[in-house]
């Protein structure tokens, strides 16, 4: 399907290509000569203080709208349309994106280095360095996982983890499920853990409160609809209604 862009048109028609960011820098179509620039992007946020990660949509940097323009006119005259002002693009754009290694957990690149033989990697020269502190956390979650022996060098255990493309923690459950011979039901939590939250919750449903300015309609909608979604939560509860992996298990 994604080769059909490469290929001629329909005579008396045109070739519409609607990309994500990925098509910023990996790609260059040929043809384009007008580009509709939205300055938006669903990039990976991570919170330090609390180790969540999360998808949010927000506004890319200059140096990527720089980079969406210049998919226009790369064979001929072109033009981009930006769906934003140019006040908006010197307030609320940084000039460049945050780097991945900023971006999501150091466990992962700690783990693939101390694999690849590099064991200092506090005192790694990295181009954009991560906080010590996270990479001394990111260790000790790899001793407490058992990657790393207590002098902080890979174990056997962490060789096998360092091989597949996941977090760490992901890849022991993995190897943990293997032995205890429930791996088809861990395969299916660590999917579901990887994608984010399936669930709506009842914010996003916007069935959390009821306010007596309300008409007697929307309240008698708010209360089936909230009917509904305890009725949604308890299905997917059967196996444990305490649990949010196996709730995840039946929901897969």
């Amino acid at each position: 399907e994604q080769m059909k862009v490469f290929q001629d048109p329909p005579k008396g028609s045109r070739l519409c290509v609607v990309a994500t960011n990925v098509a910023e820098t990996s790609l260059t179509i040929p043809g384009v000569r007008y580009v509709v620039d939205c300055g938006r992007a669903k990039e990976r946020k991570y919170d330090i203080k609390t180790g969540v990660q999360s998808f949010v949509i927000d506004w890319v940097s200059k140096a990527s709208a720089n980079q969406r323009a210049g998919r226009a006119g790369r064979t001929g005259p072109g033009h981009c349309y930006r769906l934003y002002s140019s006040a908006v693009y010197e307030r609320d754009f940084p000039q460049f994106s945050i780097p991945e290694i900023l971006r999501m957990p150091i466990e992962s690149v700690v783990l693939t280095m101390k694999s690849m033989g590099i064991s200092g990697v506090i005192k790694f020269p990295f181009p954009t360095p991560p906080e010590r502190d996270q990479l001394a956390i990111a260790e000790r979650l790899l001793q407490v996982l058992g990657a790393l022996d207590q002098e902080c060098n890979i174990t056997e255990l962490g060789k096998n983890m360092s091989n597949f493309p996941m977090s760490p923690r992901f890849a022991k459950m993995l190897m943990v499920g293997n032995q205890r011979g429930c791996m088809p039901y861990v395969v299916a939590i660590v999917s579901a853990l990887s994608v984010g939250d399936p669930f709506i919750n009842e914010n996003e449903l916007g069935i959390e409160n009821e306010d007596e300015d309300q008409g007697d309609q929307e309240l008698e909608f708010k209360r089936n609809l909230r009917s509904k979604f305890h009725s949604s939560r308890q299905i997917f509860s059967k196996l444990d209604k305490y649990s949010d992996a196996l709730k995840l298990l039946s929901a897969v």
